[in-house]
Formats: structure tokens, C-alpha cells, sequence
């Protein structure tokens, strides 16, 4: 792989006499390599005559250079299924690793399968062309091993763990490793989402950093009609008007006629800590416009209508400082 880098992939290519991959590709820290051009040059590496393999020594399909490198624990790719995973992925695969940090379930365990099994069933409602790698148990593993190099109990024993990985890793341990609740909490809510096919799993403008399903859950949550309406009447009742809770923002005022009894309705509570059977109040709700309805859904870690309303104060502050 160094030599690759060093060379680059035309002139690697060329110099060994491969053509490019069609079908399977080694991923290594975000990066793809030919996999069987990777596996005949390595040979040249070992101790002995040192020579590479040609192409016609080996072939580049599941069965050669695909299971070598598998069995080297090394992730590898099919270029029709290469779809990077999303935090929603990283989550699940995070929770399956605190099973048993210090012997996670194997490639083959019931636990593993389960995992791909709905991985792909989340693949096959988004709409993906999915080949036979798409999400596959070895692929689901590799992914759960890739968290070993951020857990100081596994580096403490004077090991690395696998060093491919991506950002997403990091950042899902990073959020989670040290709130296991917090992760049981948000896992939850996803295998819900996913299993919910009221809830739209394609991906849109309107998305939290964290990339999704538990805002989609959240927000299919908020489509209560009848409930969404009550809480309107009762600002109605109570106030005359419509505005939005974090902002004042009066669509009528702004729109007239067109803005009239629209406001968007939000769900204070997050999502992943609500429990089967329970009731949403009017008191769970606010009503924001669809700026601060954003807002607060950006970060992963939903934002409170309160703290909200104080960041926008302080904004209208600075620039009537500003101003003045």
C-alpha cells in the first residue's frame, strides 16, 4: 500500500501489469486500493524470491485476494456497495462492541447477524442497490473492531485495534463510550425508526448533524394532527396569536393572509428517552418557526426551546450594540 501511495494508482497499476479493480477494492482508512493488484505485489514483500504475482497467478474474487485479505482482517469493499455508513450505522455497531469489549461477538455470531441483517433492511427501504457485500456480516465486524483503537482498555494491554476507520467513529465513541444509558437510549430509538415504516428513511435537507433516523423518528412524532392542532388553539386561546416560542416570529404578521395559523409544532423531549406507551402532553410541545425548529434539532444533543430563546437574545443584543 505504500508503494501504491509512493506511486500512485495509474502508475502502480501499469508498472505490475493490473488493470483497475471491478469488483472488490481494499478500504484502509478511507482510501481504496486494488485489491488483487495489492495481494500480488505484497508477495514481493515476503521472505524468499521476492517476486510479485502477475494477474494470472491469482484472482482478484472472493475466493483468492478477496479472502486473503478477509482473513488478515482487512476490510474489503464491493464497488457497487461501497456506501459510507451513516451515524445511525456507527451507533448500532457501537452497542453491539459494549457487548463484551474484550471479546466482542464474532464474525459469525448470532449477534453479528442480526446487526447486518438489519443494516440491509435499512438499505433495502432507502432504496439501495445493494450487492452481496452490502452490510455483510465480515463487514459489520469489521466495522464494530475498528472502535478498538479508541478504547484505552484494549490500548492499555499494548494493543491497536484495526486503523481503518473513518471521522464518524471518533465521533460516535467520542459522544458515547463514556454514557452507556445515553447509547442504549439512542440505539433504541433507531431500531425503532427503522422498524416504524411511518417514518421516512431517505435522506433529506432537514437533518440533524448527526445524520438522521432519530430526527426522522422525532419528527414523525410531531405529525400528531389532532394534537398539533390543540396546542395551537391553546396559544390561541391564551395569547391571540401565533408566534414562535424561541424567536417571537409571527408568520401572519410577516405573510398576512398566507401565514395565517401556521406555525410548526415541536417535540421538547428527545425522542430516544421516551418509553413505549407513554402519552405526549400539550406541555411536551412548542410551537417554533421552521428557523428554530432547525436550530434546535442541529446539534446531537437536542436543544432546549429555553436556551434557544436565550441564544437569540443575546444575538439581537450584540448587534444593537453593534448598531449603536
Amino acid at each position: 500500500m505504500a508503494e501504491f501511495d509512493r506511486l500512485g494508482r495509474e502508475t502502480f497499476l501499469r508498472t505490475y501489469g493490473f488493470g483497475t479493480a471491478k469488483d472488490y477494492m481494499l478500504l484502509v482508512d478511507g482510501k481504496e486500493y486494488d485489491s488483487k493488484a495489492i495481494v500480488a505485489v505484497a508477495r514481493k514483500y515476503l521472505p524468499g524470491d521476492g517476486r510479485p504475482l502477475r494477474h494470472d497467478e491469482l484472482s482478484g474474487g472472493v475466493a483468492d485476494a478477496v479472502r486473503k485479505l478477509s482473513d488478515l482482517n482487512f476490510q474489503v469493499v464491493r464497488r457497487s456497495d461501497r456506501v459510507d455508513w451513516t451515524w445511525d450505522e456507527h451507533v448500532l455497531a457501537l452497542e453491539l462492541y459494549f457487548v463484551n469489549p474484550t471479546s466482542p461477538p464474532g464474525k459469525t455470531s448470532a449477534e453479528v447477524l442480526a446487526l447486518s441483517q438489519l443494516l440491509q433492511h435499512l438499505g433495502d427501504r432507502k432504496g439501495i442497490e445493494r450487492g452481496e457485500t452490502y452490510r455483510n456480516a465480515n463487514g459489520v465486524y469489521m466495522k464494530m473492531m475498528n472502535f478498538r483503537r479508541f478504547d484505552p482498555a484494549f490500548q492499555a494491554v499494548g494493543k491497536v485495534g484495526l486503523s481503518q476507520g473513518n471521522k464518524l467513529e471518533e465521533e460516535v465513541w467520542i459522544t458515547f463510550a463514556n454514557d452507556r444509558d445515553a447509547l442504549a437510549r439512542a440505539a433504541a430509538a433507531i431500531r425503532t425508526a427503522i422498524d416504524d415504516d411511518a417514518v421516512g428513511v431517505q435522506e433529506g435537507s432537514y437533518e440533524a448533524e448527526e445524520g438522521g433516523l432519530i430526527l426522522r423518528l422525532h419528527l414523525s412524532r410531531e405529525r400528531n394532527r389532532a394534537l398539533a392542532q390543540r396546542k395551537r388553539d391553546q396559544a390561541r386561546e391564551r395569547h391571540g396569536l401565533l408566534v414562535c416560542e424561541a424567536c417571537d416570529f409571527d408568520f401572519s404578521t410577516a405573510y398576512g393572509e398566507l401565514g395565517l395559523d401556521f406555525i410548526e409544532v415541536h417535540h421538547r423531549k428527545p425522542v430516544a428517552s421516551l418509553q413505549p406507551g407513554d402519552k405526549t402532553k400539550l406541555d411536551d410541545l412548542a410551537l417554533v418557526c421552521a428557523n428554530c425548529h432547525r436550530m434546535l434539532h442541529r446539534r446531537s444533543a437536542l436543544l432546549s426551546v429555553e436556551d434557544l430563546r436565550a441564544i437569540v437574545g443575546h444575538q439581537r443584543g450584540r448587534f444593537a450594540a453593534d448598531a449603536a
